[in-house]
């Protein structure tokens, strides 16, 4: 079963904000690269097999649907469309963000 990845702006300019500031701030593009590769790898299951990875812990968030996947320190965040066969990439996250928060509004 193939899945489309969907990734909305905002999750985009997530991924885009955390490897600029890994590359710039600790002056460590290989690691922003090593980073961008792991996304590059969550991508790819999630076109496969997204319901492999959890709900998010959170009652209300998982009554929606919202799952996340590891990438390093990060979480992506996501909804698989069973119906659209689609996941459905909402945000990028630092795992240490309080992304509860983030993600409620």
């Amino acid at each position: 079963m193939s899945y489309s990845l969907r990734i909305t702006d905002i999750a985009e300019r997530d991924i885009l904000a955390s490897a600029t500031h890994i590359s710039d701030a600790p002056k460590n593009p290989a690691a922003a690269n090593s980073l961008l590769d792991e996304i590059e790898k969550r991508g790819k299951t999630l076109e496969e097999t997204p319901n492999i990875y959890p709900l998010v812990r959170d009652e209300h968030l998982a009554g929606k649907g919202l799952r996340h996947a590891p990438a390093k320190n990060y979480l992506l965040f996501f909804t698989a469309d069973e119906a659209g066969k689609a996941a459905d990439v909402v945000r990028f996250l630092h795992g240490r963000r309080n992304w509860k928060s983030i993600l409620a509004n």
